[in-house]
């Protein structure tokens, strides 16, 4: 199998239910995918951009895996590709060391899918958002795969039932097992 990358840009895996189940799973069906969990290496935002850049160098698969946070990536995984993603290295007439790798964004959203519809709540259908995914993928000669995403996993202490606690796990599990089959795929 290629070398699978997997970045984790949510800002706290151990209070999800979701993205933490999803990584876990996946870590089992893909053990030899390197996974790297933004939120307990860089608690502090200082990225080490030089082993982030070699690890991407390395891989032939890169993975982000986040939950959509207004419309978009959390804070931590955009400071990592602020500050990784450098002209010279991802972009720019010299900057080649991504092209023709393949890259999967894999998120979760709390809204059901039915909101992300005109005139519903969130107004747009999903894949509307992920115009600057595309644009990202492009300027740095990456081959973007169709986004990977689950709805409806929005899991609130005191608040979620344990029947939806249940279906929630169960949906990232599917969530692992999909985007296993993707990267068997590529």
């Amino acid at each position: 199998m290629k070398n699978v990358l997997l970045i984790s840009g949510h800002p706290c895996l151990a209070d999800s239910v979701s993205n933490r189940t999803i990584i876990e799973e996946f870590a089992k069906l893909c053990p030899q995918a390197q996974l790297r969990q933004l939120d307990t290496l860089y608690p502090d935002y200082r990225i080490d951009v030089p082993q982030e850049q070699q690890l991407l160098v390395e891989a032939d698969i890169i993975i982000w895996q986040f939950p959509f946070y207004w419309y978009s990536m959390p804070a931590l995984l955009k400071k990592w590709l602020d500050d990784v993603f450098t002209h010279g290295f991802a972009h720019g007439s010299k900057g080649k060391a991504l092209q023709g790798k393949e890259l999967i964004i894999s998120f979760t959203t709390g809204a059901a899918r039915e909101e992300y519809r005109h005139g519903q709540a969130m107004n747009y259908e999903v894949e509307e958002f992920l115009t600057p995914f595309r644009q990202t993928a492009t300027l740095c000669g990456l081959h973007l795969n169709e986004a990977l995403y689950s709805n409806g996993m929005m899991y609130i202490p005191g608040l979620t039932t344990d029947a939806d606690l249940e279906r929630i796990k169960d949906k990232a599990s599917e969530h692992a097992r999909r985007l296993f089959d993707l990267v068997t795929t590529l």
